[in-house]
């Protein structure tokens, strides 16, 4: 037979690889399974999201910010996503679809544990690609902050390695089990204490972020009206949030080469590293956010210090904030 019928025959197969092998940066996603059809390839993704540390997930669709690429290992080809489908968290279907806008999709609660899951489309891969590495997002490649799968093996119809449903749900259930666990209630020594009686005076920076007439180049503005829900990175009060973020997204949209960077804070009390990851959680939220809305991620820079710079050393929820600065050229 010749190479050109072989590779013909092989993509006429319909055939589901229920034992994915591949490489990933963390423990909290996996690869249910992959589907190859004779014309997509479907990588079935599935994560979990702790809902007090996370303000859930954002499905990028093609030709969005970071979508999903394969690059290959073995043969230097990339392939695009065609499709972002069936969004679900926790089993129930919440997007059918991430066609045309990103998707962000909030966790089922303040508390626990919420799991995500997709289908991940892209066109039916070429034979001579054994080996990819599933990106989210190009140059995204070592970025621990994005869901990224390597040395992902693609195997044939005829592979002796594909298992069966029995394998990918035992795979899928384990997961679910070592994340979803019953609540055993707060540990005091991880949560980061809501401290609004504290009246002590501060010395805060000496502006704040109110109107597009706040801004001004290299100046430390603090985004007031953005405030966060203790213990999370989701917003405390969107209308306000929505007003802020608007004047930096606007006003990055009127200035093309500008650029801001973002400086993430949490309150003294907690566990540091906790702390440091809740203040990286709350930068990353208002970068989404603005990506979402069109601004390139290069654009926006942040840094996060968690308990170490407060406004108020004995504690207060003014330390939870935001800063901003404008880099005008």
């Amino acid at each position: 037979m010749l190479w050109s019928e072989s590779v013909s025959a092989q993509k006429s197969h319909n055939y589901t690889d229920h034992k994915p092998q591949y490489r990933k940066w963390l423990d909290s996603y996996i690869l249910d399974k992959i589907d190859y059809t004779p014309t997509s390839t479907i990588f079935y993704f599935r994560f979990v999201c702790d809902n007090e540390r996370s303000s859930g997930a954002t499905f990028y669709p093609p030709n969005g910010e970071s979508p999903w690429y394969l690059k290959g290992r073995d043969v230097r080809k990339e392939f695009d996503i065609t499709a972002v489908k069936n969004v679900r968290r926790d089993g129930v279907l919440i997007k059918a679809n991430v066609s045309t806008e990103a998707f962000e999709a909030e966790p089922s609660s303040k508390t626990g544990h919420s799991i995500f899951s997709c289908e991940v489309h892209f066109p039916r891969l070429d034979d001579d690609m054994k080996e990819a590495d599933l990106i989210e997002g190009r140059g995204q490649e070592s970025n621990k902050m994005h869901f990224n799968c390597f040395s992902i093996k693609l195997k044939t119809w005829n592979d002796a390695d594909l298992g069966d449903e029995k394998d990918s749900k035992k795979v899928v259930d384990n997961f679910e089990k070592k994340y979803i666990k019953p609540e055993t209630g707060n540990n005091s020594t991880e949560i980061e204490t809501e401290t609004t009686e504290i009246e002590t005076e501060v010395s805060l920076p000496s502006k704040k972020l109110h109107s597009s007439a706040d801004l001004t180049c290299n100046q430390l503005l603090i985004l007031e009206n953005i405030k966060f829900h203790d213990n999370t990175a989701k917003f405390k009060g969107m209308v306000a949030a929505n007003s802020t973020l608007s004047i930096l997204f606007k006003y990055l949209r009127d200035n093309p080469k500008a650029t801001i960077s973002l400086y993430g804070h949490s309150d003294v009390f907690g566990l540091e590293e906790r702390n440091m990851d809740l203040s990286k959680q709350r930068v990353i939220k208002i970068q989404r956010w603005l990506t979402m809305h069109g601004i390139k991620q290069y654009r926006i820079n942040y840094e996060w210090f968690g308990p170490k710079k407060p406004l108020v050393k004995e504690g207060s929820i003014l330390n939870r904030r935001v800063e901003v600065k404008i880099a005008c050229d």
